[in-house]
């Protein structure tokens, strides 16, 4: 699901002076002295910022109000989940100034996944895996989330959704289709670990194998089921590799979970595009709906021969 962080509320100041004060107060409670560098480019959701200090080179999150104490409880699932061997950054730093979150965390080399082949899906399934049991958070359930959405919220989403048009409508009777095999009271596994928001551009890949997964803020207990439904909105994934995807998903907790998740994945991914396309411009929103429309239809059709 697309998470609840957004772009750091001004709280009156520009992004570069709340870094800046993120920095000055890390400072004055730790043991390093950071610098504070360039803008990092990419990411929709939050601010981020190159950072040095005398032992090394680290990245700043700011992250929006509302986000501020997610950021702080996920300090310790984080430190657990890398204690289990699962390759997220360290985070160094933590804290809260001006109404406003900031983590600080090791810097990882590598470049985000482009387009999905079997090498890299079997790299990226080595690391879904990993999450298996490891059950960081069980007061932040991720499962509890998605059986909400199934049952009280399923009628606002499909209506959001259906603000974009036909584009919508399309998609909404496609995902239809995936719930249909769906038992709205069924219980989703609750021990694993979530990232919730485990998409190609928070993966980085480094010759070939997986040197870190980020922005795992949102982070929490449930299926892992969940993240892979997430990683299958991609849209460059080569077909072997995409059914070496679902397969693998099916393997975690059967086809009927994989079905639900993606149905409400793609809604919620489609209700945020939609939220976010500049106006009055939905061409590229329109095209990404159609996208995904066709992914769903092709995961309908593959997860019912598992």
């Amino acid at each position: 699901m697309v998470t609840n962080e957004s772009v750091p509320e001004r709280c009156g100041m520009p992004p570069e002076e709340l870094a800046a004060l993120a920095v000055t107060d890390a400072n004055s409670n730790g043991s390093q002295v950071w610098r504070l560098g360039d803008q990092l480019r990419g990411g929709h959701q939050s601010g981020a910022w190159r950072l040095e200090s005398d032992r090394q080179v680290a990245v700043l999150k700011l992250a929006a109000p509302n986000w501020v104490q997610q950021i702080l409880r996920a300090e310790q699932a984080v430190a657990k989940v890398r204690a289990a061997g699962y390759p997220t950054p360290a985070w160094l730093a933590t804290g809260k100034i001006n109404g406003t979150g900031y983590q600080i965390q090791e810097f990882v080399q590598g470049k985000e996944v482009g387009v999905i082949n079997v090498a890299e899906a079997g790299e990226l399934i080595k690391v879904l895996e990993l999450q298996a049991g490891l059950d960081p958070d069980p007061g932040r359930c991720w499962s509890d989330y998605l059986a909400g959405q199934l049952t009280t919220g399923l009628d606002a989403l499909r209506a959001d959704v259906a603000r974009t048009g036909a584009p919508g409508y399309d998609l909404i009777a496609a995902c239809n289709q995936l719930l249909a095999t769906t038992d709205p009271d069924a219980r989703f596994p609750r021990t694993d670990m979530v990232h919730g928001d485990f998409r190609y551009s928070n993966v980085l890949l480094d010759h070939g194998t997986v040197s870190g997964v980020i922005d795992i803020e949102a982070l929490g207990s449930g299926t892992r089921v969940n993240d892979y439904a997430t990683l299958l909105d991609h849209t460059d994934i080569e077909p072997d590799a995409l059914e070496l995807l679902i397969e693998a998903a099916i393997e975690v907790a059967g086809p009927a979970a994989l079905r639900a998740c993606f149905a409400l994945v793609a809604m919620d991914l489609v209700r945020f595009i939609h939220n976010n396309s500049p106006a009055p411009d939905h061409r590229p929103a329109t095209n990404r709906i159609a996208a995904l429309t066709d992914r769903v239809k092709t995961l309908d059709k593959l997860s019912r021969t598992q």
